[in-house]
């Protein structure tokens, strides 16, 4: 069983029977995820202003993904940030973080390269701004 432990979260959870998602904004959230469940959370991205959850709900199975985004990046780990619009209960945009990490690339003579990692959703956006 997989758990979203519980906080106050921004973010959203779309469930199964629903035609758009369950909005949280700085709200207090928990659940107990169980494969095969009905209705079951499609797709959920909530985050407290230390870990990100990501929950997406795979070929009949959670696929839940918790992230720290406030570890500070290192020589090897760099983010930028990216803005996407949404309109749903009052949400202009999500605001996430892509992750990089430099790796020897044997393409570019070994040479250490950026390349894509994770990518965090890290809140709610309002008029370019976060809120």
């Amino acid at each position: 069983m997989k758990k979203i432990e519980k906080s106050k979260y921004d973010g959203y959870v779309w469930w199964s029977d629903q035609p758009a998602p369950e909005v949280l904004k700085n709200a207090e959230y928990e659940h107990e995820m169980v494969d095969g469940e009905n209705p079951f959370i499609v797709e959920a991205q909530l985050c407290d202003g230390i870990n990100s959850i990501s929950v997406k709900y795979i070929d009949g199975k959670y696929l839940v993904n918790k992230f720290d985004i406030s570890a500070k990046p290192s020589a090897n780990f760099e983010y930028s940030e990216q803005k996407y619009i949404a309109n749903f209960d009052g949400v202009a945009g999500l605001q996430f973080r892509q992750y990089w990490r430099d790796k020897e690339d044997e393409v570019c003579n070994n040479m250490k390269v950026l390349q894509p990692a994770e990518f965090v959703f890290v809140g709610f956006t309002k008029n370019n701004k976060e809120e």
